[in-house]
């Protein structure tokens, strides 16, 4: 007997499953990390940048049940399977997704207001792009780098809203002189490693903002007490 091909490519949550056959970026740890870990206090309207499958806007609709989330992404194929997701889903009549370039969407004025905008952005900035044009636009990110994302956000926050990133732990010095020439403030920085043992982060969790308040400082580490905590209304094994 064959395998379910659609089984093969779907990773189940404790209260949704993100089919992840056509988007180019598969479920990963960045990005649940993030959707676990961003801030969705008061939030009423989100922003998913870079959504792909849709996973880190269901994360926010599982934990903010009054907000009204829209995700964005260049590909057609990651937002019609994130399309396919949020309606298999119990909040389908809270997410919304729009195929297209984000800073097009900035510069055309389509996009609102948000209190909470969250992205996990490629992490491969460089000259040499993948063969797959789907796969390069979401490791590559053609105009969805970190500055852009944090120039886009100081016009797109609402008052007291906030950006939630998610980065590799050497680019810490890059975002911050980002967020400053861009007039952010970072808030809230956890640095992310992989074992107890590790002699450095591998990823780093950014909440930043346009109000200054002191930097909220932490660490996690995948697999410790903190880390089931914080994943443990989504994971199933949790």
């Amino acid at each position: 007997m064959g395998t379910n091909k659609n089984r093969q490519h779907t990773f189940r949550f404790k209260q949704f499953a993100v089919a992840n056959r056509l988007a180019a970026m598969k479920v990963g740890t960045d990005g649940v990390l993030l959707g676990a870990w961003c801030d969705v206090t008061g939030c009423t309207r989100v922003l998913d940048v870079g959504t792909g499958s849709g996973v880190i806007a269901l994360m926010v609709a599982q934990r903010c049940q009054q907000a009204m989330i829209t995700g964005i992404d260049v590909v057609p194929e990651a937002v019609a399977e994130a399309r396919e997701n949020a309606a298999a889903s119990p909040w389908g009549d809270r997410l919304d997704f729009v195929e297209g370039d984000f800073s097009e969407a900035v510069g055309s004025g389509i996009l609102s207001r948000y209190d909470l905008i969250v992205s996990n952005p490629p992490f491969f900035m460089t000259d040499i792009k993948s063969p797959d044009r789907a796969r390069a636009a979401a490791r590559h990110g053609d105009g969805l780098s970190y500055a852009n994302i944090l120039r886009a956000a100081r016009n797109l926050l609402a008052p007291g809203g906030r950006l939630a990133l998610v980065s590799p732990a050497d680019r810490e010095n890059d975002i911050m002189l980002d967020c400053e020439l861009s007039g952010l403030n970072v808030t809230r920085l956890t640095r992310v490693y992989t074992k107890p043992s590790a002699p450095s982060p591998s990823r780093l969790l950014w909440e930043i903002a346009v109000e200054p308040s002191p930097i909220v400082a932490d660490s996690l580490i995948i697999g410790s007490d903190d880390y089931n905590i914080l994943l443990r209304d989504f994971y199933l094994a949790l």
